[in-house]
């Protein structure tokens, strides 16, 4: 067996970054594998709920980030197709943070890499793992692929794997992909010179098949980020302007907001998209989306990502302290954990999508919460976490 580490995280985006950040503060020796090289672009709504921030700071970096010239966003309004709107002021689920933050992912996660080096962690960008695991009595051993096509060794007594929805050990054919009205659901980003008018806000608009918000990130730029379903990008033939028409622009708000856009930079797309549990290898603790992926319209991709990779590591110090390093144990501990933080969230944002794509419910929701914001506001505590991580890193 070559090296050996005692955890090997495998993806180094925000959930791999806070797992090995945490691990390597406490003293344990640490081995980050990313398939890309840093900074990269990545599909993603770019926004950091307020609950994330105490997250970023516990984990050294939210300074950085501001300094980096995150925008902060204080309302997200949610628009129905037919042009209603319901603001929600992100006081509501602030925890000491009133406001949000938009932040691309090409410079959040760089920083949040760079934390990962300064306190101790060893990295190697552009090595891909390859997916076979070997057991060696207390180890476990994988196989990475240097992008020279240089294979190595390297040995843990615990892997994480931070891969990703489609990571390492995804098996697509174990996988149920999500379906709106029969057509299977693609994700698509871009960046847009920054768009006049939303100043401190998010808004997140419904449309026909899918949905899809904007907010301002660093470099005067706004991130646009949609689902929608094979149909409709296969009926837009490649062409982006009638693909945003077919979608975003069919909302009667974002087609006044998007009337006169210029991109920055290149389109992202991914897709098929599945939604719930991922499997995961025996002995391997799977965490941000290649454990759960969690439909993304309230916004808290990267809170779950950030809250499972700092969950991920305190429980896997906890048990090292102690002297326990049975993978099972340690997996069990992780688990139990896991569903006291998540598992109402997931039951909630399941149930508030069936509402949201059924038109007579979302036309007779939209009307509700306009006129009872104390309603709307049970409902976007709904979709929260129950409790957060217990300690610092």
């Amino acid at each position: 067996m070559g090296s050996r580490y005692d955890v090997i995280v495998i993806g180094a985006g925000p959930a791999g970054s806070a797992t090995s950040i945490v691990l390597a503060t406490a003293g344990h020796r640490v081995l980050l594998l990313e398939k890309s090289r840093f900074p990269r672009e990545k599909l993603c709504g770019e926004f950091l709920t307020p609950e994330c921030l105490s997250i970023l700071a516990r984990l050294g970096v939210l300074d950085q980030m501001l300094e980096a010239g995150a925008a902060p966003i204080h309302q997200f309004t949610l628009f129905a197709p037919e042009g209603q709107g319901i603001p929600i002021p992100l006081a509501w689920i602030g925890e000491g943070h009133p406001f949000a933050l938009g932040l691309s992912r090409a410079r959040m996660d760089s920083i949040l890499l760079e934390r990962a080096r300064e306190v101790g962690v060893e990295v190697r960008q552009e090595m891909s793992v390859l997916p076979s695991l070997t057991e060696d009595g207390p180890m476990l051993s994988i196989e990475g692929q240097s992008a020279g096509q240089v294979r190595q060794t390297f040995g843990a007594t615990m892997i994480v794997d931070a891969s990703g929805r489609n990571g390492v050990f995804h098996k697509q054919s174990e996988q149920p992909v999500s379906r709106f009205q029969g057509a299977r659901i693609f994700g698509c980003k871009v960046h847009l010179r920054q768009l006049p008018g939303l100043e401190d806000q998010g808004e997140l608009f419904f449309f026909r098949d899918g949905y899809g918000g904007l907010s301002h990130v660093e470099g005067e730029r706004t991130n646009l980020c949609f689902l929608t379903t094979e149909r409709t990008l296969l009926a837009a033939r490649g062409d982006r302007e009638r693909l945003l028409d077919l979608t975003l622009r069919t909302n009667l708000a974002a087609r006044k907001r998007l009337s006169d856009v210029e991109v920055v930079g290149d389109w992202l797309g991914t897709g098929p998209i599945t939604y719930g549990r991922q499997p995961s290898p025996a002995g391997v603790l799977a965490i941000g989306d290649a454990g759960a992926f969690i439909d993304p319209f309230t916004g808290s991709g990267m809170l779950l990502a950030l809250s499972s990779g700092l969950l991920a590591g305190e429980v896997i110090d906890e048990h090292f302290q102690r002297g326990i390093r049975d993978r099972a144990t340690i997996l069990d501990g992780y688990g139990a954990r896991h569903r006291l933080l998540f598992h109402r969230r997931y039951r909630a944002v399941s149930f508030l999508r069936q509402l949201a794509f059924r038109p007579s419910v979302r036309h007779l929701l939209v009307g509700v919460l306009k006129r009872q914001p104390s309603l709307a506001r049970m409902v976007a505590l709904s979709t929260r976490l129950h409790s957060a991580p217990r300690h610092a890193a």
